[in-house]
């Protein structure tokens, strides 16, 4: 059986690749990571990275 996963993809790029550099800069390793990321996923990770940030 295979399963079906729907990607949420609502942002233009510009934005997409300003998170995507944003995340970047403080995890650079997460470059192959990021690529797989939706944009609903990207939003939400770059949202918790900056929670903890600011603690």
């Amino acid at each position: 059986m295979k399963t079906l996963v729907v990607k949420k993809y609502f942002l233009d790029i510009n934005d997409r690749e300003a998170f995507e550099r944003e995340i970047l800069e403080h995890y650079p390793e997460q470059l192959e990571t990021i690529l797989g990321w939706d944009d609903e996923e990207l939003v939400e990770h770059l949202h918790i990275m900056k929670k903890n940030l600011v603690k």
